[in-house]
């Protein structure tokens, strides 16, 4: 009896976790598409989740506007997933990711807003130039199509102030003098008109060609490594060093030479892609993930691997060996992502500062968008299986 109990409690459990659907048009997958349905766009960083009973409310900080810029830091988004109830085809968001979120507004004044078309509606990073383009196109299609009274009648946005003066130039940056570069380098010299605080970010990739879609001709692009910088301009001409790090350049086992995009924003308008640049050539075995960051809050490797061990024996969670390291931009520093090996899942640790209390853990044994980690096997398939065992149960013990 106290088996057949247990099964009817799993069953109890199961059917109290509401499963929502929702029906999305092809149209919906295309970037776009997207846009044309998007009020604004954004570059963002998850900085907090706090889950409700029937939706969750996701804190994003904002790395750059794309489309529609708002002076607003951080937004909020509200998503229909919550502990009881499960929306299919709605966002799911890890800490510390950075995505790019095509948004609807909510409340612009409470910084409130949705996901387009939900899961399809959140891109990662390496949509960023397809996002772009996208954009692009669409702002010759909207002046093209309309006529001179109408452009004039359109919102201009300012225009990019800063003004990048030749040369550019790339080296690589070995930190350790172990033969290896630890950082590729990319320096920019830049002046402005307009003194204040800017926000480049630039994006290292490769073109991998041409390729046919819809009867059109696109390029294919492969994203290897995004760097942020901050730099507050004047009339003076300064070099700034925008830095790649060597891991993610290696783990890409692409030579170059690399193409590097750098877009610009001031904290209110994102003004985008400023200019392009090509480095020399460059093999991937070259470079190396850094021991030492060149900037963070914590940068040495093993002194960020000791405060993740720390952590994890404070909150009784045994970890092995190191299976996977990261490197990834958050607010201009530089933070170590680590992934353990755990009993059964890899156990996950960022380190945002030099104290356990600033050190992030959350299990790799994360709940999926559809609620339960059982591939093929969809809800009700796990309530006919517990169903069928239960009746089978109570048929031996009648007999």
């Amino acid at each position: 009896m106290k088996q057949i109990n247990i099964l009817f409690a799993l069953i109890l459990l199961l059917v109290s976790t509401n499963v929502a659907t929702a029906e999305l048009i092809a149209e919906s997958a295309e970037i776009p598409y997207q846009i044309n349905n998007s009020d604004r766009i954004i570059v963002g960083t998850v900085t907090d989740i706090q889950p409700f009973y029937d939706y969750t409310i996701v804190t994003i900080g904002v790395d750059e506007w794309l489309m529609n810029p708002l002076s607003t830091e951080t937004i909020t988004v509200k998503t229909k997933i919550g502990t009881n109830v499960i929306t299919e085809d709605e966002p799911t968001f890890a800490p510390n990711e950075t995505i790019i979120l095509m948004l609807e507004d909510v409340n612009i004044s409470e910084d409130r807003f949705g996901v387009v078309f939900g899961e399809p509606g959140k891109h990662p990073l390496s949509d960023r130039d397809a996002v772009m383009e996208a954009l692009a196109a669409r702002e010759q299609s909207q002046n093209e199509g309309n006529s001179v009274d109408e452009v004039d009648e359109m919102i201009e946005y300012p225009p990019n102030p800063v003004e990048f003066l030749t040369p550019t130039s790339d080296r690589g940056l070995d930190m350790d003098g172990d033969g290896l570069y630890d950082y590729l380098v990319v320096e920019l010299n830049a002046r402005t008109s307009e003194p204040r605080r800017y926000y480049l970010t630039g994006d290292l990739y490769v073109s991998m060609g041409t390729y046919e879609e819809k009867g059109m001709t696109a390029m294919e692009f492969q994203v290897i490594g995004l760097a942020p910088a901050t730099v507050y301009l004047n009339e003076t001409v300064k070099t700034i060093a925008v830095n790649f790090e060597g891991g993610s350049i290696r783990s890409s086992q692409i030579k170059g030479p690399y193409e590097v995009s750098i877009s610009v924003s001031n904290g209110t308008w994102g003004f985008g892609k400023a200019m392009d640049y090509t480095t020399g050539e460059y093999d991937f075995t070259q470079f190396e993930m850094p021991d030492v960051l060149l900037s963070g809050p914590v940068r040495a490797r093993n002194d960020a691997i000791e405060l993740a061990r720390m952590k994890a024996s404070e909150i009784g969670v045994e970890i092995g060996d190191v299976e996977e390291i990261e490197i990834f931009a958050d607010r201009g520093q530089e933070i170590w992502h680590f992934s353990f090996e755990g009993e059964n899942f890899s156990e996950r640790f960022v380190v945002h500062g030099n104290t356990t209390d600033d050190v992030e853990h959350w299990t790799m044994d994360a709940v999926p968008k559809s609620g339960f980690d059982i591939p093929g096997i969809s809800v009700a398939g796990i309530l006919v299986v517990l169903l069928g065992a239960v009746l089978l149960a109570l048929g031996r013990r009648r007999t």
